[in-house]
């Protein structure tokens, strides 16, 4: 149960895909990422992941540590085709998974290669 809570780093907040929603491409994931910090919804709020442009990422968590007992992990990430893959260190097993990604009105909508879903936001 301890991977599935950890998997992605989000936990399950129904995908969702209007008629609105575009699926971003392998470039507009790269602009999205590069530099930014992007927050996935998850039950216990929001988990703020820091993705560099030099393809390594970090989150801190005081609830991810309940789950794990890590706060804080770190791992990598990059562009395959149309989706973007991460892997953490610590966090899921480090085993790396793999997400497309659609945009909404306000909200992006993910789903992992696994099946996992939810929601996340670019910003501070």
């Amino acid at each position: 149960m301890r991977s599935s809570v950890l998997s992605g780093a989000a936990l399950l907040v129904g995908f969702t895909q209007t008629a609105s929603a575009q699926q971003l491409t392998g470039a507009e994931l790269n602009k999205l990422l590069s530099g930014q910090t992007i927050h996935l919804t998850a039950p216990f709020g929001s988990l703020p992941i820091e993705y560099s442009p030099n393809g390594t990422m970090v989150a801190r968590s005081a609830v991810m540590a309940l789950f794990s007992g890590i706060y804080e992990d770190k791992g990598t990430w990059h562009i395959s085709g149309d989706q973007f893959c991460q892997g953490w260190k610590t966090w899921n097993s480090g085993k790396e998974q793999c997400f497309t990604v659609h945009r909404g009105d306000e909200t992006l909508h993910w789903r992992s290669n696994d099946g996992m879903t939810g929601t996340a936001h670019a910003g501070q």
